[in-house]
């Protein structure tokens, strides 16, 4: 698609027919990717400083080319990244396009040739038997009973779910589906699937519920608090378990963690944490929060003493 402003800007005027005989495909592509054209620029440009794409009944010409006057050139380095990071994403597990990705990928290596730096060879990531039997479930129509560990509550919860896609971010596999249970959309990490059993009952529909993952696969509550936790090398399990906006791990084995958590999420944290894994109540929401759990503590400990409720 890069191609057609250079060509058009030395051959103004050509005809959608003669363009799709030049790039050897349809003029109905030809007239979708014009259309794409249009809708492309530099970053920060508005609908003004665009790619401008100017028709005369058949004949087609470009009167704002927004930087770009030649082919598109890649760096060896810039190829082979582009053909690892395309063999990478057709392995996924995920429901992405498959034909499309294996399309530009050999688009991609057939323009670049040689230029590859050496032959690149992408080892799959293994797939878990909960992968293949979530995959079946799908394929199948079928619904899902799991057991399932969530870390913030250190709980084992048996839930039927209506599985809705897999996909993985940052090297983990998730399962989006319907939980009949919460009656709403959940995510699940695969790695915290225990028991899963494929049901013989068809899963339920629930078309259009796929959650927008641009900012992430957490999305956090209005009642979450945003926190930095200072973790010992006892306490570095957290960034393993939770999942976590940033972590910069520390000289001594620790680690600085920022996350969102409920507040009574946050509690039964540090309750597992203890005074071992915490480096530094800093954060005055931590702080309020270790409060709150030595406080119960302490009530606990005269109940016990008292021998009563």
């Amino acid at each position: 698609m890069s191609l057609l402003v250079p060509f058009l800007l030395t051959h103004p005027g050509t005809s959608v027919a003669d363009l799709a005989r030049e790039f050897e495909t349809s003029p109905a592509q030809i007239r979708k990717d014009l259309t794409t054209l249009s809708f492309c620029g530099l970053p920060g440009q508005g609908m003004g400083d665009l790619i401008e794409v100017v028709y005369d009944g058949d004949r087609v010409s470009i009167t704002e080319n927004a930087g770009i006057e030649r082919p598109l050139q890649l760096t060896a380095a810039e190829a082979s990244s582009l053909v690892i990071a395309l063999r990478s994403l057709a392995q996924s597990p995920g429901t992405v396009s498959h034909d499309a990705i294996l399309g530009a990928l050999a688009k991609l290596e057939s323009v670049a040739g040689s230029r590859v730096q050496s032959p690149v060879a992408v080892e799959p990531a293994p797939t878990s038997d909960a992968t293949d039997e979530l995959r079946a479930a799908l394929e199948r129509d079928h619904a899902v009973r799991i057991d399932y560990w969530t870390a913030s509550r250190d709980e084992v919860t048996t839930r039927t779910v209506d599985p809705i896609r897999l996909f993985r971010v940052d090297g983990l596999d998730y399962l989006e589906a319907w939980c009949r249970r919460a009656e709403a959309v959940r995510t699940f990490r695969l790695d915290r699937i225990g028991a899963l059993d494929v049901l013989d009952e068809p899963r339920e529909q629930h078309a259009g519920l796929e959650r927008d993952l641009s900012a992430g696969v957490y999305t956090p509550s209005e009642h979450d608090l945003d926190v930095t936790l200072d973790l010992t090398r006892a306490g570095h399990w957290v960034t393993e378990y939770y999942d976590t906006q940033q972590v910069s791990d520390t000289d001594d084995g620790g680690a600085r963690v920022r996350l969102r958590l409920s507040p009574d999420s946050l509690d039964r944290l540090l309750t597992q944490l203890g005074p071992e894994g915490i480096a530094s109540y800093a954060d005055p929401a931590v702080s309020a929060a270790a409060e709150r759990v030595a406080q119960r503590s302490r009530e606990a400990l005269e109940r016990y003493r008292r021998g009563g409720p």
